[in-house]
């Protein structure tokens, strides 16, 4: 296993986004103006379009990553081992044309905690803010598998360590149950939880 050179980062792409921290009428709010709708007091969410991809900062790629993952996620799977100081991740998928997007993802997103550039995303988690505040203090280490992708990271800091392993359960869910995992989440934000 090598440690990542920014080069790397660049080259591959992006790693699981969810972290804006909007509060929580300002979430809703976008939600309803990015074709969300409520029904019988449950988010509906525009799978084709899903706006809520576009943050403020993100590529087409990036947004097209997403979708592809988004609605593929029953074809990725995921472990992810606790460590003491950070967690050691293993994604992949038996889908050839969504193994580039997993890759991708992920080093790109690792990329943009490296230079604290929050993508914006809506639907993003709080608990990226801290690892984009304390990018700086994470060591990663990344091998690409035929399949998917290996990720160790690591740190010294303990809000970190708990934000790297929050975020970490939080792409499983992703992985397990698509946007319906994105929606509980940010309703349960919305009602502040």
């Amino acid at each position: 296993m090598r440690a990542v050179s920014k080069k790397t980062l660049m080259i591959a792409g992006m790693v699981s986004v969810f972290a804006l921290g909007v509060g929580s009428a300002s979430v809703y709010a976008q939600m309803k103006m990015h074709g969300h709708s409520s029904s019988g007091g449950h988010m509906q969410h525009d799978e084709v379009n899903m706006p809520m991809l576009h943050g403020t900062d993100t590529t087409k790629l990036e947004v097209e990553e997403l979708k592809a993952m988004f609605r593929n996620h029953s074809d990725i799977t995921r472990s992810v081992e606790l460590l003491p100081n950070g967690i050691k991740t293993l994604t992949e998928t038996d889908n050839e044309e969504l193994v580039a997007f997993v890759i991708g993802h992920a080093a790109g997103m690792i990329n943009r905690v490296e230079e604290n550039r929050d993508p914006g995303v809506p639907i993003q988690s709080p608990t990226l803010i801290p690892l984009f505040e304390k990018g700086h203090l994470i060591k990663t280490e990344i091998e690409t598998t035929e399949t998917g992708i290996l990720v160790i990271q690591t740190s010294d800091d303990a809000e970190v360590v708990a934000a790297l392993q929050k975020h970490a359960m939080e792409v499983s869910d992703l992985a397990d149950r698509g946007m319906a995992a994105v929606h509980e989440q940010m309703m349960a934000q919305h009602h502040g939880n």
